[in-house]
């Protein structure tokens, strides 16, 4: 990967096969090695995925500098990914878990990993009319 942009083709195709109903995401390419990446995915139950990247290209793979991944499923937060620096006694810190009222050790997950844990925690089938509508999908991109 020579590109942030090209980071940034691969989150919206990964968005694009998902089962979410609709998506807001704003890319920001600070320059051709860095970005932030900020979204949410709407899926039929009325869960989201809420998330937030950002990303440098060395030796040519995305890293990420700070990341957050939250699944909300009616109103509370089921899990959350981040790499804030507020629980060093873990293994594997700066990267945890908040699951509940528990913060467990983690690995840095991709994206593609917590959109497939959101996946396996969706219902199988939803009635779209228990549910309000998504919000319209729209894509932000800045160029610096």
């Amino acid at each position: 990967m020579r590109d942030v942009r090209q980071y940034f083709d691969l989150i919206a195709k990964l968005i694009e096969i998902s089962p979410a109903v609709s998506a807001e995401l704003e890319l920001d390419q600070l320059d051709h090695k860095r970005g932030t990446v900020d979204g949410t995915l709407y899926f039929a139950d009325g869960s989201r995925l809420e998330f937030s990247e950002r990303i440098v290209i060395e030796r040519a793979r995305p890293v990420k500098r700070g990341y957050r991944y939250q699944y909300v499923r009616a109103r509370k937060a089921v899990f959350r990914y981040d790499n804030a620096p507020h629980h060093p006694q873990l293994p594997g810190f700066p990267h945890h878990k908040h699951v509940g009222r528990k913060t467990i050790s983690s690995s840095e997950p991709t994206f593609s990993q917590v959109l497939q844990e959101v996946m396996e925690l969706l219902p199988a089938t939803s009635d779209p009319a228990e549910h309000p509508p998504p919000r319209r999908s729209r894509q932000k991109t800045k160029k610096r």
